[in-house]
């Protein structure tokens, strides 16, 4: 009977060996359940109409612990995701290196990873004492049907070190492959008109990001003068106006916000003017949204906002090499980087925006209805110059005494969220028929996101092909920096269920061996985790003797 108790329980145990490949069970226990999908993910899942097949381009041999640690939680996500979805979801890991062999054929499926966003990222690796550099691929390719999206895995802030970006993609991974996945779903899409009128930003300059919004959102240029109201549209957006606005017009704005529409705005507190390609001078601008902005709670400065720690670079003549002016990349602090708000869903974990003449931004008392965010600031080595000013070439990489950036952390862009009252309220109205359809305040929830910068949603232009280059693109350092992110991400958190960005408020934090510690204790914790388990081994052993022994002796 004892006999046939064993083999059935060592039968059991050998089946559940087997089976264990094949049995998928986890027990989330960390306090934000960061493990387990979001419900947001589980809506999107369920609504899947069709098949979809998702290649993951990250693996091969030779990957650093980081990049194999990116790669282990991606296949334990879309393994997540495939068994809560009710379509079938096949997934393969494409080893690039194996599965093109032939360099030719690799270069070509190189270029086509590249065209759906999804760059190879240089590895420096060391092998056998020697650095061996390899490419690594670390997206996906999602496809439904005949439609095709890439998701780029690799996403963080560049200006963090290395391990830092790996454990901020890994925070990301759900919400940035959700978002390939919903990018194929045929839902209904949101209407965002353009303010075109009162600006003249040539229409290049603007593609990127149009091409950028397209993807998710249907987009319409808006004459304001010639518009009754806004009505029909969920969001607006306004880049970089330069005249003021008429009272009917400001009228429209306001009631739009006021009923609960979204926008972002692209200001400029100062104009910079050219002078004599000696240097620049900056000048006070008002486009009359000041007092609309002030009844929000917030006053747009009419500043400069120099960051000597964090800003971009441009080339500049530093002498002369021979009988030919030398150029060099010079840090211009006028150029800062901006860091995003790490406790906001809409900039956490984001890289760097580049921002070109930025202003600051200011919270003022009132508004207390309002919930007001910071979304991105400056470094603390910052300097404030108030128009007019003047800021020449010659000042370039010499003038970054630390003494004299003292301003401390700007904020260059806020949020606020909530019920917005009309500045119109106790005020004539710019036409007396507009008071039966007037509203001082609603019960719908607005959201405005003020920028203090234009140029942010504004692309270059490439000098040879007179084609859009990408935004945020710095043609300096060949980095595109996050401005096409924060915007989409922008109008993702005003526009669409807030669940959605849950994703990323997970956290997943790195915990770094003490180094002093390893230095001074190596030899102690080498000796432990070697004698330990030869000690527990031999005391068990013992145990088990002296059982037999006293069990047969007597």
């Amino acid at each position: 009977m004892k006999r046939n108790r064993w083999i059935l329980w060592l039968g059991l145990g050998i089946a559940l060996l087997v089976a264990s490949p094949l049995l998928r069970f986890r027990w989330d226990i960390s306090e934000d359940k960061k493990f387990t999908l979001s419900e947001s993910t589980r809506t999107t899942l369920e609504a899947l109409d069709a098949p979809i097949r998702i290649e993951v381009y990250l693996g091969g041999d030779g990957l650093p612990g980081g990049f194999k640690r990116l790669e282990k939680a991606t296949l334990s996500i879309l393994s997540d995701i495939k068994s809560q979805s009710p379509q079938t979801i096949d997934i393969e890991q494409v080893d690039m290196y194996a599965a093109y062999p032939d360099e030719k054929d690799r270069e070509r499926k190189i270029f086509q990873l590249d065209s759906l966003g999804l760059p190879p990222t240089n590895i420096v690796n060391k092998q056998d004492g020697k650095q061996v550099q390899q490419l690594a691929f670390p997206g996906l390719v999602i496809t439904k049907g005949e439609r095709s999206v890439g998701v780029l895995l690799l996403k963080g802030d560049q200006l963090a070190n290395s391990q830092e970006v790996l454990n901020q993609s890994i925070e990301g991974l759900e919400y940035e492959i959700m978002q390939g996945i919903q990018s194929l779903a045929e839902t209904e899409r949101k209407k965002i008109g353009f303010l075109m009128d009162y600006n003249h930003v040539p229409a290049v300059k603007q593609l990127s990001l149009i091409a950028a919004l397209r993807k998710r959102y249907d987009l319409y240029p808006v004459d304001l003068g010639a518009s009754a109201t806004l009505d029909g549209l969920d969001a607006i957006c306004l880049i970089q106006p330069d005249r003021v606005f008429s009272p009917s017009d400001q009228y429209k704005i306001d009631q739009f916000l006021v009923k609960g529409g979204k926008g972002i705005f692209f200001m400029e507190g100062v104009r910079t003017d050219t002078i004599a390609n000696q240097g620049l001078v900056s000048t006070a601008v008002d486009v009359g949204l000041q007092a609309m902005l002030y009844r929000y709670g917030l006053r747009l400065n009419s500043n400069w906002v120099k960051d000597a720690q964090l800003s971009g670079a441009i080339p500049l003549a530093v002498g002369n090499y021979g009988n030919k002016p030398s150029i060099e990349l010079m840090p211009w602090p006028a150029f800062p980087l901006l860091r995003g708000n790490q406790a906001s869903l809409i900039t956490k974990n984001l890289d760097a925006v580049y921002g070109r003449f930025v202003s600051s931004i200011d919270t003022v008392a009132g508004a207390m209805h309002l919930k007001k965010t910071p979304l991105l600031q400056t470094s603390t080595y910052t300097q404030v110059q108030q128009a007019p000013a003047t800021l020449p070439f010659s000042s370039t990489g010499k003038d970054f005494d630390p003494a004299k950036y003292k301003a401390g952390v700007q904020v260059v862009s806020y949020l606020i969220e909530g019920r917005f009252s009309s500045i119109f309220q106790n005020r004539p109205l710019p036409n007396d028929s507009l008071q039966q359809k007037f509203i001082g305040q609603s019960d719908q929830a607005g959201g405005l996101i003020l920028v203090a910068d234009g140029d942010i949603a504004l692309n270059d232009i490439d000098p040879e092909t007179k084609g859009p280059m990408a935004l945020g693109f710095d043609p300096f350092s060949k980095h595109t920096f996050a401005n096409v992110d924060f915007i989409l991400n922008g109008f993702q958190y005003l526009l669409d269920d807030q669940k959605a960005l849950l994703a990323r408020s997970k956290n997943i934090r790195l915990r770094p061996l003490d180094k002093g510690k390893i230095q001074e204790e190596k030899g102690f914790w080498q000796g432990l985790n070697m004698l330990l388990p030869i000690l527990f081994g031999g005391l068990f052993s013992l145990a088990v003797v002296l059982y037999r022994r006293n069990k047969y002796n007597r």
